[in-house]
């Protein structure tokens, strides 16, 4: 297993300085995005009346809930802001660890720079579990600057950390998912068009779920 593995941290820290600017910016930007929404939410829906009557509203448009889900505890606060960062925008994230994970296995491949990393010492696993680890350590940074933003824009911690791991468990999972598709593609722009696939369907059974049930339905927590 050590052999299958040697040079993983080498590329760990050749695809952390090649997505220096990259990671960071999305990163950040995606906390700041969600911590600056929380805190309009909080000047546009002051009391409860007003948050379930907004929630009210979005729950009777079907093609809101299709789009981003239903608001299921109409007088939450975090609830009702972030309806448009719970299905939507982890589906955007879903799609950014997707492509990392493939730059750096089926794009490496394909350009040539595996091959020149292999004459040294290089396990045959490496590339794919140094990818591994910048995408999964990505969306653990983001999960814990989103919930902290959270918390910085007026919401409760325990929501706000529940909303991050959320966050951070989705980029894990399709991380994982276009490990397999690297895998099982010949070609970078397969592996990525597989990946979106796979978030497409799952974003389709979620919208289903949504539509088919006032409550979370098993069709949607899948």
């Amino acid at each position: 297993m050590r052999e299958t593995l040697a040079g993983t941290g080498a590329l760990v820290r050749l695809g952390l300085r090649r997505d220096r600017w990259l990671l960071p910016l999305w990163i950040l930007g995606l906390a700041l995005m969600t911590g600056s929404t929380a805190s309009a939410a909080a000047n546009l829906y002051p009391d409860v009346a007003s948050r379930i009557e907004a929630a009210k509203t979005v729950n009777a448009t079907a093609a809101l809930v299709a789009l981003f889900g239903r608001v299921y505890d109409p007088t939450s606060l975090g609830a009702l802001s972030l309806i448009k960062y719970t299905a939507f925008m982890a589906a955007v994230l879903a799609i950014l660890m997707v492509f990392i994970t493939i730059r750096h296995t089926r794009t490496d491949e394909e350009t040539g720079r595996l091959e020149m990393l292999s004459g040294g010492r290089l396990g045959r696993d490496a590339p794919l579990a140094a990818a591994l680890v910048i995408s999964f350590g990505a969306s653990l940074v983001l999960g814990l600057l989103t919930a902290a933003a959270l918390v910085a824009g007026g919401l409760p911690a325990a929501g706000s950390f529940a909303f991050g791991l959320g966050w951070a468990v989705t980029g894990m999972a399709f991380s994982a998912v276009s490990g397999v598709t690297a895998q099982l593609t010949t070609s970078a722009r397969g592996a990525i068009g597989l990946g979106t696939v796979v978030i497409a369907i799952t974003y389709a059974m979620r919208a289903v779920g949504d539509l088919a049930e006032p409550g979370p339905s098993a069709l949607s927590w899948l």
